[in-house]
C-alpha cells in the first residue's frame, strides 16, 4: 500500500513539474525573446530550458494517443443534372435507359 501511494505521489509531482515547465516554454514563445534572452531575464540556464523542452516533448509523445488508420469505403460520385434552377442527383449506377428517359423528359 505504501509503495502504491509513493508511486502515485511521485507521478503527481512529475506531472505538476512538467505542466510548470510547459507554462515556462509557452511564456518564452509568446515573449518574443530568444531563448537565451528569456532565460537571462527569468533567471534560468539555457541548458536547463532545453532539457525541460525535451522532457515536455517526450511526455507529450508518450501521452499522445496513437493514430489509427481508418479505411473509408470509396464512395462513387453521384450524377448531378441541373437545368433552370432544378437540380437532380442520381446514383452513378443508374441504367442508361433510365437516364436517357429522364433526360428526354426534362428536355
Amino acid at each position: 500500500m505504501k509503495s502504491e501511494t509513493t508511486t502515485a505521489i511521485t507521478a503527481v509531482k512529475q506531472d505538476v513539474r512538467l505542466r510548470e515547465w510547459a507554462e515556462q516554454l509557452e511564456a518564452q514563445q509568446t515573449s518574443g525573446l530568444t531563448v537565451p534572452q528569456w532565460c537571462a531575464e527569468n533567471g534560468n540556464k539555457t541548458k536547463s530550458f532545453y532539457y525541460r523542452l525535451r522532457r515536455v516533448r517526450e511526455q507529450y509523445i508518450q501521452s499522445a494517443q496513437a493514430i489509427v488508420p481508418v479505411s473509408v469505403p470509396q464512395q462513387s460520385s453521384d450524377i448531378r443534372i441541373e437545368k433552370n434552377g432544378l437540380q437532380i442527383s442520381l446514383p452513378n449506377n443508374i441504367t442508361q435507359d433510365t437516364l436517357l428517359a429522364l433526360v428526354n423528359a426534362l428536355c
